[in-house]
């Protein structure tokens, strides 16, 4: 657990913030700049609330494995939970190109939910709807945060965005950190 000031202030609870890696994927490539995953958290959590941070991401191949393994260590060495299966655990066959974390983010969330106080999902698609529809249910605060200012074939579902108690658009924070030099820490 990562917590953003006090560690001991936990009660009630701590704010879970899940992160759907391919869809960072998405805005990262879509605005052209890094995203500053520590600020970013600070962003969305300011203050002292404890913090779990969960950053879900599967792996389709060896490439993308490659690719990712900094970024997947460096996350880890910030004290994020880092969740998602290897090439080597997915199996032989056809495999879905967006969206494989998502059941398991889902999972991870529903199964935290009951402890946190507020969840911020930071992620967009569609297939998200049901959980945000069961936190809802549950009566848990949910935040969606993502980037508006994708293009409208990748932003965030209107859906999604529609069952969340409050949205949060982080374009201009990334934006920021990359204008001031801040490096993916």
């Amino acid at each position: 657990m990562i917590a953003a000031g006090s560690a001991e202030r936990t009660a009630p609870g701590f704010v879970l913030v899940a992160f759907d890696g391919a869809h960072c994927d998405r805005i990262r490539k879509s605005l052209g700049e890094r995203i500053h995953f520590s600020g970013l958290l600070r962003f969305l959590v300011p203050g002292d609330e404890a913090v779990r941070a969960v950053y879900h991401r599967d792996l389709r191949d060896r490439t993308e494995a490659e690719r990712l393994d900094g970024l997947l260590r460096h996350l880890e060495r910030k004290g994020f939970e880092v969740h998602g299966a290897a090439p080597d655990e997915m199996g032989a066959g056809p495999r879905e190109r967006y969206g494989t974390n998502l059941v398991e983010l889902a999972v991870a969330v529903m199964g935290l939910a009951s402890e946190a106080h507020r969840v911020v999902l930071v992620g967009g698609d569609r297939k998200l709807v049901p959980l945000a529809q069961a936190l809802r249910e549950r009566g848990t605060h949910l935040t969606v945060a993502t980037s508006l200012a994708m293009p409208e074939v990748i932003r965030a579902s209107p859906e999604l965005l529609a069952e969340a108690d409050a949205v949060v658009d982080f374009t201009a924070q990334v934006l920021a950190a990359a204008d001031d030099g801040t490096r993916n820490d």
